[in-house]
């Protein structure tokens, strides 16, 4: 065969889709819009937009199994290079036999931890360190989705239909030297299936919710004791595959689908940004019925504003006569108020805002300028000509970044925001600040005696942010005691010997462990 004809042959090859081929060999999968994931093989991976397959749970020459349309039908049906081309080009497609495959298969997860006889140190690391519900943490443990090995290591079990397929293990020894990345042992247990995670079925689910780990699902359910017919996942990580994995799973285990959405519970930081981006692209379409099923962000204290920017972006906005609630519209879309500028958005539009040497009065005061020119009404702006259209920027991918700064300015003005001093990453920050916010609350509104006699009261000096505890007693001028946060004060108290006097404050400010035990409870029991 001649170059061109054979160029020829390739280039109309690769014109046929992957989903047609298993369309006519009957291969079925599930259809994500841009995506597809076979269901006999529920590993293998579609990019119908690249027309490129991944077959994550096989592994040749230390790399996933992948290609395009001509190596699908190579590796599937066992077929030449050229046998594959002439089967693509041909007016009918004939069927083919399933090849049985020459790839070493990846070796099944074994649970392989020996376990502690008590779950102390785990518990205590979670429920005293992280904040979880301890309800929670004990019906886990109860349930075998969470143990203690040998190590005092927390074993967090991956279930699939009932059968443990991998594991997240979290170490409780703090040793920084050893671990400098996160201080103690985080991985993944060997061989744990690909592309999955940690998860609960709460009743039938028709919602699907997705963290980046166990710790913040757990976070997130202890702060929402409420979750009913719902399915919790942890991706270990941002793992776009794992999702439809997890979709997949639901639909195996309980035949249901998130008619009610898929929620991305991922961290408030330039990658779980990203990561919401390209998935809010997308949408499930059930074939039956044509329903699409959503994408939804849940990304914890999404409306927080650094403090020190506020000033910034009201003089900029003041001097162009705009809002300035519009200006950190912009830069939260872009890059998630970055300090080092760092784009946070899935079109990778750098703008303003961005790179490690950007002034922020400068380029405040170069978005209200712009922001000037495109005002419609009063407060209302036509986001669509922000942009430039650089060459080789899609216009129409250009609408999502439209549409993403149009919700946050929108949010700004109609559910507020809040002024922080640093912005919260992910769920657990967002418990512990709970936490931290009720006891601060417990700590200011509550009078401590101690003997019968002294009284104290505590009080929360802002110029220096030191909580002081001080004499109700007028003849007693010298501080009982300065404290650097809620849980110092707390720890003095104690080591002072008073008591909080007023008990239905103690009641009323006490961390949120309440409502959730009749519903973790209720859950526990059904499975």
């Amino acid at each position: 065969m001649k170059k061109t004809e054979y160029q020829k042959l390739l280039a109309e090859a690769k014109k046929i889709s992957i989903t047609s081929v298993m369309d006519d060999q009957g291969m079925d999968y599930i259809d994500m819009r841009n995506f597809a994931q076979g269901i006999e093989h529920d590993s293998l991976m579609i990019d119908k937009r690249k027309n490129h397959f991944y077959w994550n749970s096989q592994i040749e020459a230390g790399k996933v199994v992948s290609g395009d349309v001509i190596d699908f039908v190579t590796v599937f049906f066992d077929k030449s290079h050229m046998e594959a081309l002439n089967y693509l080009t041909q007016e009918s497609h004939d069927k083919l036999a399933k090849t049985t495959l020459d790839v070493t298969p990846k070796e099944q997860f074994s649970y392989y931890f020996q376990h502690d006889n008590q779950l102390n140190e785990v518990r205590d690391y979670l429920v005293n360190e992280r904040k979880l519900s301890g309800i929670l943490v004990d019906a886990l443990h109860e349930k075998k989705f969470l143990h203690q090995d040998k190590y005092k290591q927390a074993i967090f079990a991956w279930s699939d239909t009932g059968k443990a397929v991998g594991a997240t293990i979290i170490g409780t020894e703090v040793n920084w030297s050893k671990y400098p990345k996160y201080g103690r042992f985080k991985g993944i247990a060997k061989n744990s299936a690909s592309n999955y995670g940690f998860n609960v079925i709460l009743g039938t689910p028709d919602k699907l919710y997705i963290f980046e780990s166990p710790i913040d699902l757990l976070s997130y359910w202890t702060m929402n004791p409420d979750l009913s017919n719902s399915m919790l996942a942890a991706m270990d990580g941002l793992k776009e595959q794992s999702v439809y994995k997890f979709v997949n799973q639901m639909y195996l285990s309980k035949g249901s689908l998130p008619h009610e959405g898929i929620y991305l519970g991922v961290d408030n930081d330039h990658a779980g940004h990203r990561f919401f981006d390209n998935l809010s692209k997308l949408s499930y379409v059930i074939n039956e019925t044509g329903q699409e099923i959503h994408f939804k962000k849940l990304i914890p204290h999404d409306l927080d504003i650094p403090k020190e920017n506020i000033p910034i972006y009201q003089e900029a906005a003041d001097s162009f006569h705009v809002d300035w609630r519009a200006i950190a519209a912009i830069h939260k879309a872009l890059t998630n108020f970055n300090a080092e500028g760092k784009t946070a958005n899935a079109w990778n539009i750098d703008h303003y805002f961005s790179g490690d040497t950007f002034d922020l009065v400068l380029e405040s005061k170069k978005v209200a300028e712009q922001l000037s020119t495109i005002e419609t009404t009063t407060e209302e702006y036509d986001f669509q000509q922000l942009f430039r259209v650089d060459e080789g920027v899609n216009p129409i991918e250009l609408h999502g970044l439209h549409q993403k700064v149009s919700s946050y300015y929108e949010d700004y003005r109609n559910l507020g925001y809040r002024p922080t001093d640093s912005l919260i990453k992910d769920w657990n920050d967002s418990l512990r600040y709970k936490v931290m916010v009720q006891l601060e609350a417990h700590l200011l509104e509550s009078v401590y005696e101690r003997n019968g006699k002294e009284q104290m009261k505590i009080h929360k000096d802002e110029e220096r942010n030191k909580y002081v505890a001080v004499s109700q007693d007028s003849q007693f001028h010298e501080p009982f005691f300065e404290a650097d946060s809620p849980e110092e004060a707390a720890i003095l108290v104690k080591n002072y010997g008073f008591q909080a006097v007023d008990k239905e404050d103690r009641v009323k400010y006490q961390t949120e462990n309440i409502p959730e035990t009749k519903k973790q409870e209720s859950w526990m029991m059904s499975r």
